[in-house]
């Protein structure tokens, strides 16, 4: 086999998301609805919630710094910022209550389909808000086209909280906007669709660490395909 280049492009565009919904452990959730696919998308915005290390000097008695230290920045999480451009009542049911009973409208007039959302406002006392995957898949571009062996840069968020953002209902198009957190997740593992850095690379990629709050790969395989209706997926992870 011919040995493959270290592969050094540049992501462009975003062209799909999943969602998969996951349980209190942040393991896939094993219920039917569990997953969805949208190819439309704006933007993803990801940014590093920065802890400033502690940064402290000691002055003497003149004014002058006998010793000075800067402790190291960590970063505490992920902070996202989501915008779409489909009205879909699925993608908002499961991105935002992780369960479509009681808020998600569906038409039943022949087949069960999901054609509206009710918001949910504050959750109770006794209530967790359920947590998602969130995956993007954005091009692999090298020089003027897209890299022909390793196409796609899968980018992965083990485990996000979201809320509703700003929408904006004008003469132009709409754009819904969501808001979001990360959290690390030792469940995820390599992920129940088989398209994950271990199922792709082989034993290989075992000391990859997929338990963070966010990694991505380059990969050969191209994007699921999508649709504005829940589907569902069996945990493996």
């Amino acid at each position: 086999m011919a040995q493959r280049n270290t592969p050094c492009g540049i992501s462009l565009g975003a062209c799909r998301i999943r969602v998969t919904l996951l349980d209190s452990t942040g393991c896939v959730a094993s219920e039917a609805d569990n997953s969805l696919v949208l190819s439309e998308l704006i933007s993803i915005q990801s940014s590093p919630n920065i802890e400033t290390g502690t940064d402290t000097s000691l002055i003497g008695g003149c004014g002058c710094k006998i010793a000075s230290y800067k402790a190291p920045d960590t970063i505490k999480r992920y902070d996202l910022a989501l915008s779409v451009p489909d009205k879909s009542a699925a993608f908002e049911g499961i991105l935002l209550t992780g369960n479509a009973t009681g808020h998600v409208l569906y038409d039943d007039s022949v087949a069960p389909v999901p054609v509206g959302f009710s918001a949910p406002t504050n959750l109770g006392c006794d209530e967790e808000q359920r947590p998602v995957a969130i995956e993007v898949w954005t091009k692999n571009w090298v020089d003027d086209a897209q890299d022909p062996d390793l196409p796609w840069i899968h980018h992965v968020w083990p485990l996000t909280l979201w809320v509703p953002g700003q929408e904006t209902l004008n003469n132009d198009f709409g754009q819904p906007d969501f808001n979001g957190f990360t959290r690390g997740n030792a469940c995820w593992g390599d992920g129940p669709y088989d398209d994950g850095p271990v199922a792709i690379y082989g034993s290989g990629a075992d000391a990859f660490d997929t338990s963070t709050a966010y990694y991505w790969y380059y990969t050969p395989e191209d994007p699921p395909a999508s649709s504005c209706d829940f589907s569902t997926v069996t945990p493996s992870s």
